[in-house]
C-alpha cells in the first residue's frame, strides 16, 4: 500500500535545458567534473547515432549575449558523421579530471577523445581523437587488477583461434 503526504511547502519546478542535436537516442548523460574556478560547465552526452556532444550554457560562450539565459548548446561533437555505424554508443564517461571523453559501442569497442588545449573559454578548447582500448572477440575467460591498481588486464579465446588472446589496459 502506497502511502502520500501532503505537505505545506511549495515547489517550483523549472524546465531549464533541452538538448536537441542526437539523430537517434541518447544513452548516457554526465556532467563533466569541476576543473577549478572559471571551469565552463559542460554535459557530455552519448547516442545510438554514433556521436557524443558536449552541451555549455550559451551565456559561457559569448560575452555580448544576455546573461539570464539558459540555452544549453552543441558545442563539440565526436564520433561518426550520419550514425553510420551499427548500434552506435552505448554509453559514455569522462576520465582524467574531465580532460577526456570516453565511448563504448555495442561490440565492446571503446573511442576516446583528448582536450589538447583547455582555453579560457569552451570555443578555445581543441579536442582530438586517440587510441583506445579494444575489446575481445570473444568470451572472456579471466579478469585481474595489476598489485598496485593501475592496470586491468583480460583474458579470453578468439573464436578462430584455439590460443587465449590477452588485453592490458
Amino acid at each position: 500500500m502506497n502511502k502520500v503526504f501532503a505537505s505545506s511547502r511549495r515547489f517550483s519546478v523549472t524546465f531549464d535545458a533541452l538538448l536537441v542535436g542526437h539523430e537517434f537516442g541518447v544513452t548516457s548523460l554526465s556532467w563533466r567534473p569541476d576543473l577549478g574556478p572559471g571551469s565552463i560547465p559542460t554535459i557530455l552526452s552519448s547516442s545510438t547515432d554514433s556521436s557524443l556532444i558536449l552541451w555549455s550554457p550559451s551565456t559561457i560562450l559569448g560575452a555580448a549575449q544576455d546573461r539570464s539565459t539558459s540555452i544549453w548548446i552543441n558545442r563539440q561533437r565526436f564520433g561518426d558523421v550520419g550514425g553510420q555505424r551499427l548500434g552506435g554508443f552505448v554509453g559514455s564517461l569522462w576520465a582524467r579530471g574531465g580532460q577526456e571523453a570516453l565511448a563504448w559501442g555495442w561490440a565492446g569497442g571503446w573511442r576516446r577523445w583528448a582536450c589538447k588545449n583547455m582555453g579560457e573559454t569552451a570555443a578555445e578548447e581543441d579536442w582530438q581523437e586517440l587510441g583506445a582500448i579494444s575489446g575481445h572477440r570473444g568470451p572472456v575467460k579471466g579478469l585481474a587488477w595489476s598489485p598496485n591498481g593501475e592496470y586491468l588486464i583480460s583474458a579470453g579465446c578468439v573464436f578462430s583461434l584455439s590460443r587465449p588472446l590477452a588485453h592490458t589496459f
